[in-house]
């Protein structure tokens, strides 16, 4: 069972303390996954990994396979999904599936079966993702999901996970949008974006009850041996 003592704040930034009380979140975003300007809004929601994806995913199983992990859960989306399960297997683990876990949408209430990229004038996405870009605010985007009922649902899924597993170290398969929501509110930032997350990359926190503290972020190091750029569909 874990560890139900009250964690120390003092030990939640320290990375060195034993995990009692605590909770250490091991946050992964999905590897690359395949997209192109044809996709249509709906297809752009649960795209497979590509090749590269599948490359990327090995490398962070295995650079995880030596470190102790209680659990793993993940987003219902694909592309997370498998690389849970990758993470997961070297650990004889299941991934946990966790609705709260998926990605923001930008393009909810967009026409299903359009494309976006084809539909709407290269002007208008242009400007949709320089704004995104420069603000770091959903906002930017038009036709998306309420980023406030995002976050809420992302932090509180979160928070289920530390509640149920202090005293352990528990790895999160998931998306760009949910990291960047864990760390807006555990740096307490006003970007709902206010990191570039990588595929495969790795970010730490220690949680406990409410209490956040991030211990690195966006440790994508082990993807340098075989990869060198990153398309603009992909960031």
């Amino acid at each position: 069972m874990p560890n139900q003592t009250r964690a120390r704040s003092i030990d939640l930034d320290n990375p060195f303390a034993p995990l009692d009380g605590l909770c250490e979140l091991v946050l992964i975003r999905h590897g690359e996954q395949a997209l192109s300007k044809e996709l249509s809004a709906a297809q752009t929601v649960d795209p497979p990994l590509s090749e590269l994806g599948q490359r990327q995913v090995r490398a962070v199983a295995q650079r995880l396979s030596t470190h102790a992990v209680d659990a793993v859960y993940s987003s219902p989306l694909r592309r997370a999904l498998d690389t849970g399960r990758a993470i997961a297997e070297h650990h004889g683990l299941e991934p946990v599936v966790r609705e709260g876990l998926t990605e923001y949408e930008p393009w909810q209430s967009f026409p299903a079966d359009q494309s976006p990229f084809e539909t709407l004038p290269h002007e208008e996405i242009s400007r949709i993702f320089r704004d995104h870009i420069r603000t770091r605010k959903y906002e930017a985007f038009p036709y998306a999901e309420d980023p406030v009922a995002f976050r809420e649902r992302v932090l509180g899924e979160v928070g289920l996970i530390v509640d149920a597993h202090l005293g352990q170290r528990v790895v999160i398969t998931c998306h760009s949008g949910v990291i960047n929501a864990v760390l807006a509110d555990a740096l307490a930032s006003g970007f709902d974006m206010p990191v570039r997350v990588h595929h495969t990359s790795v970010s730490v926190l220690r949680g406990a009850d409410t209490r956040r503290a991030v211990q690195s972020i966006n440790d994508f190091g082990h993807v340098l041996d075989f990869q060198t750029s990153v398309g603009a569909m992909n960031l």
